[in-house]
């Protein structure tokens, strides 16, 4: 219970800071004054004023938040310096301070993929056999535990999860060939899967091919060099960028179900989970919930980032600001969305602790 609390203080602290690290960087560089950067929230345990900016470290360490001059509506008419104040700078700037949070967060997934393939490489699972179930296709057919296999289909396979991907690419295989090496000899096995109840990487309920075969528990970690972790980090920040946004829009076309959806206590089992599992598997938790964070926060609801910037986007066609009365029904209509969904999931959370969840 210890490791899972401090795990979820550590996770949502650092993304959440990062987050607001990034609107901060970006503020700075618009010439818009920051009043004050803090390290938590609640109430200040001490602050250090550095030129216009009070740094200041709170009580509840769950992650940070940025006060910007002339931010909100109803502190506008009470603003003397408008070149420093965020709401008098152009659509185009106040966009770039905003976006500045989600880009801050994938930056962040990106160093710690970047971290973890530089330190412990690409890391698969080899595609040997492990155990061959009995009675199962891949029985029947022949294979055996230590059978390496090289070929699925004709294509050639590196590790044991290329091979399931490949069979889950099609629908209903009647058949696979699979080219296998057994000591020195290279065979080829014809199998036909047999379909089992599953779900698939969204929770939906699906058909999962199945020929009986289990992975060994060996890891190979493959070394690369800087640039290909460079380009493995980006391109595994990109796809799980797309994925998310899959999910997303799964979810409002009701193919997810809304109760897949996690809070605060399904993130604290996940992230006390991955740090006994070991350093990198919690620095990839993190790299993963961070680019979480920064893709709900583009989502275009009021409140959200990518709520400002669809205000921002209005700005720049009307060529004027939105009234404040406007702005402030927009942002009361956000907050309604916000804690509604934020019950919703807590609501999830709760179902999962009662029915056998258990925090360690």
């Amino acid at each position: 219970m210890i490791i899972t609390l401090l795990a979820t203080l550590v996770v949502i602290g650092v993304l959440v800071f990062i987050h607001e690290l990034g609107h901060f960087l970006a503020a700075k560089k618009m010439g818009v004054k920051v009043e004050i950067f803090s390290f938590g929230f609640g109430p200040k345990l001490f602050g250090l004023t550095i030129g216009e900016t009070e740094y200041r470290i709170s009580l509840i360490p769950l992650g940070g938040y940025v006060k910007l001059y002339g931010e909100h509506p109803e502190s506008l008419p009470s603003v003397a310096e408008t070149n420093k104040a965020f709401a008098f700078k152009s659509p185009f700037q106040k966009t770039l301070i905003v976006v500045a949070g989600p880009l801050a967060n994938f930056f962040f997934a990106f160093l710690a993929f970047f971290l973890i393939f530089s330190l412990l490489g690409k890391t698969y699972t080899p595609p040997i056999v492990g155990e061959v179930l009995k009675d199962s296709p891949a029985e029947k057919a022949g294979l055996i535990k230590g059978d390496k296999i090289l070929e699925i289909n004709g294509k050639e396979i590196k590790s044991f999860e290329d091979l399931l991907l490949e069979m889950r690419k099609e629908e209903k295989l009647q058949e696979i060939e699979l080219k296998v090496k057994r000591g020195e000899k290279i065979l080829s096995f014809k199998i036909t899967p047999m379909y089992m109840d599953g779900t698939n990487i969204f929770g939906k309920k699906t058909q999962i091919p199945f020929i009986g075969i289990r992975a060994t528990s060996e890891l190979v970690h493959e070394k690369v060099g800087p640039l290909t972790a460079i380009y493995l980090s980006a391109k595994k920040v990109y796809d799980f960028i797309t994925l998310t946004f899959l999910a997303i829009y799964k979810l409002l076309t009701g193919e997810l179900p809304f109760s897949t959806l996690g809070g605060p206590i399904t993130i604290g089992k996940f992230a006390g989970d991955s740090a006994r599992l070991g350093i990198f598997a919690f620095i990839s938790f993190m790299a993963l919930l961070s680019i979480n964070l920064g893709v709900l926060n583009l989502l275009p609801l009021p409140m959200l980032d990518g709520g400002h910037i669809v205000i921002f986007i209005i700005e720049a066609l009307r060529r004027k600001p939105l009234s404040l009365k406007t702005q402030e029904l927009i942002f009361k209509i956000g907050l309604i969305i916000i804690i509604g969904l934020s019950i919703a999931v807590f609501y999830n959370d709760l179902v999962r602790l009662l029915t056998g969840w258990k925090l360690h």
